[in-house]
């Protein structure tokens, strides 16, 4: 099951974030408190498929409506491959360390 860890400003994700889990992370994020500048680290995720890039997506248009900014951390390989598929890496904010 996947489930998100509130430190900070940072949300760290772990598990499945694929179509069977996106809906119930959804739910999750919206009972966590937004900061202004959130990282959402993703290097605990195991699956993913085309549903997680709709998530990230979902969770910028939120961060946006909110006045927030969201950044993502440690992309899997197999997650970035994918949206390099589709064409949308580059609009993935991505914290550069």
């Amino acid at each position: 099951m996947a489930q998100i860890t509130k430190e900070g400003n940072r949300w760290l994700v772990n598990g499945a974030m694929s179509m069977p889990h996106v809906d119930a992370l959804l739910a999750e994020s919206a009972s966590l408190e937004a900061t202004k500048d959130i990282e959402i680290d993703l290097s605990a995720v195991s699956d993913v498929d085309t549903a997680t890039i709709s998530l990230l997506f979902e969770w910028l248009r939120q961060a946006h409506s909110r006045k927030c900014k969201v950044t993502y951390a440690n992309l899997p390989e197999n997650l970035a491959s994918l949206a390099t598929l589709y064409g949308v890496l580059e609009l993935i904010p991505q914290v550069s360390h």
